[in-house]
C-alpha cells in the first residue's frame, strides 16, 4: 500500500523527521497576490506584510510525507490551492480552474501517461485521478519518464504517485498497481468515481480498442497522445458529444468481438492503419524497420513525451471547463518557415 501525505498536528509529528515552516514565506506570497500594486523591496512593503499577516491569522497546517519522513508547515488546502495556481490567472479563469479541479481523470498506463499526470497536477488540474500501470521503473525508461535512477525497481505508479502528493499533497489519488486488463477496464473507466476523460497511454492493441467500446457506450470522452520521433499524434475522441462516432476517427474497422481474436497479422495490419503510415517522423519510419535487428524496442524521446504529455493534459482541461476541443486527430511539430 502506497501511503499518502498526511495533516498532523505538530505533536505528532515523528521525533526522526526534519521539520520545514513554509507558513511565513507563503503568507507573504499571499499578500502580494492579494495586492498586486505592491512590489518586494517598495518603501514600507514590509509594515504592510505584517499586518496583513496578523489580521490573516492563519496557523498552517504540517503535512508530512512518510517516505521522506518530512514534515512542512504551509497554508491550508483551499489556500495552498489558491496560491499554487495564482500564476495560472486569467490564462486559465478562475471559474475555469475550478472546474478542471472537480473533475475526475483516468490514465491508464506511465510512459507518456507520466507527463500526462505531470502537467495535469502542475496546471492545478483534477484532484481526483485514477492512475494504473503494473510495471517496474527500469534504467531504460529513464530517457523518457518522470523518474530518477533513485527510482529505479520502484513501481511506477509509486513514483507517480509520491511525485503528484508532493506537489498536491491533497490529491485524491486512486492506484491500480496491477495495471488494467480486459476484466477491470470497464470498472477503471465507469466504476466509482466514473471518469469524465479517460487518457489511453496503454501499450496493448487489444486495450486501446475495448476502451474506445467502453467509452463509446458509456459517452465517455477519450484523449490519447502518442509521441511519434520528435512529433506528436494527438487523437480527441468526444463520445460524450457523439456516441455514434466510430472508434479511432474510422480509420480502423473492427468490432468489439474480434478483439480477442487479433493475430499478429492482423495487430500488425490495425496498428498500421491507426498511426498512419502517412503521419511518422522519418527517422522514426526507418527505426521501425530495425526493430528486432538493431534496435530492441520502438524508439522514444524524453521531450516528445513531455509534449505529447501537455497536449493531452491541454485536450483535457479545454473537455473540462467546457471549452471547445472538437474530435479529431491534432499533430504537433516545430517546422522552419
Amino acid at each position: 500500500m502506497i501511503q499518502a501525505p498526511l495533516v498532523l498536528q505538530a505533536e505528532e509529528i515523528p521525533s526522526s523527521a526534519k521539520r520545514v515552516d513554509a507558513l511565513d514565506d507563503a503568507l507573504t506570497e499571499l499578500f502580494f497576490i492579494d495586492n498586486p500594486i505592491f512590489k518586494r523591496g517598495m518603501p514600507g512593503v514590509e509594515d504592510k506584510i505584517k499586518e496583513y499577516v496578523n489580521s490573516k491569522n492563519e496557523e498552517g497546517i504540517w503535512i508530512y510525507f512518510p517516505w521522506r519522513d518530512l514534515a512542512i508547515r504551509t497554508l491550508s488546502e483551499d489556500l495552498y490551492f489558491l496560491l499554487r495556481t495564482s500564476r495560472n490567472r486569467n490564462i486559465i479563469t478562475h471559474e475555469e480552474q475550478l472546474k478542471y479541479r472537480a473533475g475526475k481523470i483516468g490514465v491508464a498506463g506511465l510512459s507518456v501517461g507520466s507527463w500526462v499526470v505531470s502537467a495535469l497536477v502542475s496546471s492545478g488540474g483534477p484532484q481526483t485521478l485514477k492512475i494504473a500501470d503494473f510495471d517496474v521503473v527500469e534504467i531504460t525508461n529513464l530517457n523518457r519518464i518522470q523518474a530518477k535512477l533513485t527510482d529505479v525497481k520502484n513501481p511506477k505508479i509509486e513514483v507517480a504517485a509520491r511525485e503528484v502528493w508532493e506537489l498536491d499533497p491533497f490529491a485524491k489519488l486512486h492506484l491500480w498497481d496491477k495495471g488494467v486488463s480486459a476484466d477491470t477496464l470497464r470498472d477503471f473507466i465507469i466504476g466509482e468515481p466514473r471518469l469524465d476523460v479517460f487518457v489511453d497511454a496503454m501499450d496493448s492493441l487489444d486495450l486501446k480498442i475495448l476502451s474506445r467500446f467502453i467509452c463509446q457506450e458509456n459517452r465517455v470522452p477519450l484523449v490519447m497522445g502518442t509521441d511519434n520521433g520528435e512529433r506528436v499524434i494527438l487523437d480527441v475522441e468526444r463520445f460524450d458529444l457523439e456516441p455514434n462516432r466510430p472508434i479511432f476517427h474510422g480509420v480502423v474497422d473492427i468490432s468489439i468481438d474480434e478483439v480477442k481474436k487479433i493475430d499478429f497479422k492482423r495487430w500488425v495490419e490495425l496498428a498500421t492503419k491507426i498511426v498512419g503510415p502517412e503521419n511518422l517522423d522519418g527517422r522514426m519510419k526507418l527505426s521501425l524497420a530495425e526493430i528486432g535487428k538493431t534496435l530492441p524496442a520502438v524508439p522514444q524521446l524524453g521531450p516528445t513525451a513531455a509534449m505529447a504529455g501537455s497536449a493531452v493534459a491541454y485536450a483535457i482541461r479545454r473537455i473540462i471547463t467546457g471549452q471547445d476541443m472538437p474530435s479529431r486527430r491534432y499533430f504537433l511539430e516545430i517546422k522552419s518557415q
